[in-house]
């Protein structure tokens, strides 16, 4: 009898692992062989399920040991499961949800869209500057073609294609270390100073400026400027740490 019942094969790629995690499991007069295909990033895990059932458990056993000995031969090697739990997920922070304005302090007076307008703007700079995540920039891809030919606002790009949620997922890595900073929740640079002050002056609250393009040329050297200050900053206090080593 083979007492192993859980396996873990891995496989060393360029920029990943793949893995097989093959475990069985005993249910009311079936065992189950599952055998779970993905690949370890330095960030995330991705997970592709199947299953095999048997009457008997020793056909599973059998059937796990035959599947572990052909990826043997492929290259996998043998490894504990503990390699699956190594990775170092990324925090995902929320910015900003449009539901928190519309559902908030909002001017009754106004459509509910208008709540999409602030954040929507600089999703379109973030858009336009190519500082999507790499996922949203091939689901998105249309959409993200009509904002840079000004054919869909940003607003309306936060609605229908992010849910109106912009977080740590929906950026690049950059964008999300620059937007922690800016679109602080505790100090937002962006909303209260920026947008408060430059686009919607003069107007009874910031969800009356209007989703148009030319409103958005207002911001976009605002943001721009600001982005690049975010960046001199950086390099120079890379700078500092460089040289005090």
């Amino acid at each position: 009898m083979v007492d192993k019942i859980e396996m873990v094969l891995t496989k060393q790629g360029k920029t990943f692992k793949d893995y097989r995690h093959l475990t069985i499991t005993e249910a009311t007069e079936i065992c189950i062989l599952n055998v779970i295909k993905g690949r370890l990033y330095p960030d995330k895990k991705t997970m592709n399920p199947t299953y095999e059932s048997y009457p008997v458990k020793q056909e599973a056993i059998d059937r796990l040991k035959e599947l572990a000995d052909e990826l043997k031969n492929k290259g996998f090697v043998e490894e504990p499961r503990d390699v699956l739990f190594q990775i170092v997920e990324k925090e995902i922070y929320v910015y900003d949800k449009a539901k928190w304005h519309y559902e908030g302090d909002f001017p009754q007076e106004l459509d509910y869209i208008q709540a999409y307008v602030p954040t929507g703007m600089f999703i379109a700079w973030v858009v336009k500057k190519d500082l999507v995540g790499k996922r949203h920039r091939k689901d998105d891809s249309s959409e993200i073609e009509l904002v840079k030919r000004n054919e869909m606002t940003g607003a309306q790009f936060y609605r229908t294609n992010w849910d109106g949620v912009l977080s740590s997922k929906e950026l690049s890595d950059e964008a999300d270390a620059f937007a922690r900073e800016y679109l602080d929740i505790q100090n937002d640079i962006y909303t209260a100073v920026d947008f408060t002050n430059v686009v919607a002056a003069g107007l009874p609250t910031i969800y009356h400026v209007e989703d148009s393009i030319e409103n958005y040329h207002i911001i976009e050297p605002i943001i721009t400027e600001r982005y690049r200050d975010w960046k001199r900053r950086k390099k120079s206090e890379t700078a500092g740490g460089s040289k005090s080593k």
